[in-house]
């Protein structure tokens, strides 16, 4: 018993040692993800998920949808291990409140929601942006009320979706995958405005990170811009095999 004991610390000791040139640093204290993973049960927080993928630019939303974190990481190699801290972090308003509605646009996400939306006046209710881990997918300028500019992303969610009957009626037509979700501005004062489902930041605001992704992207065309987006704060993370008393 002893023996195998002893096999068994021997080989966590080099497992760890073979994944020390992939840590990560969180709030300065080394993580190595393949150790860090093998600790079931135990959700990861939101910059150990991010420093886990790489990036050179890692937002980061809080639970409760009111804070998005930007962490602009340097390009360097040492950096992106982590072993550098972030060469900037500032963090900004932001709200993720929805209309209301049966009757905002529907944007499939694959075939199947495409053939659906052909066949017909197809709307849906709008869905706060989904939970995952999402790349920037462009940052361009806009001059309408959504403005200064448009960080779009290629995240995918799942909205009700809805049939206009040509009689004023919209019936319910199941759920689809749906796109469409960008972090953008509204004139609207920000403390009433809403969207169908994108974050809305301030126009100054919206300005300064599009102006850090636009930098970033230059200095590098393959950087990787992430964002992560948890659970809302009143939904529990999930455990991989539950409670000790479900045992």
């Amino acid at each position: 018993m002893r023996t195998k004991k002893a096999i068994l610390i021997a080989a966590c000791l080099l497992l760890g040692a073979m994944l020390q040139p992939f840590a990560y640093a969180v709030q300065g204290e080394a993580i190595i993800p393949g150790m860090r993973l093998l600790n079931l049960g135990e959700p990861l927080g939101q910059d150990e998920c991010a420093a886990v993928t790489g990036g050179d630019v890692r937002m980061s939303l809080n639970r409760d949808r009111t804070k998005l974190k930007v962490n602009v990481i340097d390009n360097e190699y040492e950096a992106r291990l982590g072993r550098i801290p972030p060469k900037e972090v500032f963090e900004i308003d932001v709200h993720n409140r929805v209309v209301d509605t049966q009757k905002a646009p529907f944007m499939p996400a694959d075939s199947t929601g495409r053939k659906f939306a052909s066949s017909g006046a197809v709307t849906s209710k709008p869905s706060q942006f989904p939970e995952g881990y999402w790349s920037v997918t462009s940052v361009k300028p806009r001059e309408d009320k959504y403005g200064p500019y448009m960080i779009s992303t290629n995240a995918v969610g799942k909205v009700e979706t809805y049939v206009n009957d040509g009689k004023g009626n919209y019936n319910a037509s199941g759920v689809y995958k749906d796109t469409g979700y960008a972090v953008h501005s509204n004139t609207n004062s920000f403390d009433v405005s809403k969207s169908h489902g994108c974050l809305i930041i301030k126009q100054d605001d919206l300005s300064r990170v599009a102006g850090v992704l636009k930098k970033d992207r230059e200095e590098n065309p393959k950087a990787v811009q992430k964002i992560l987006v948890s659970p809302p704060a009143t939904k529990k993370p999930r455990r991989l095999f539950g409670n000790r008393d479900d045992l």
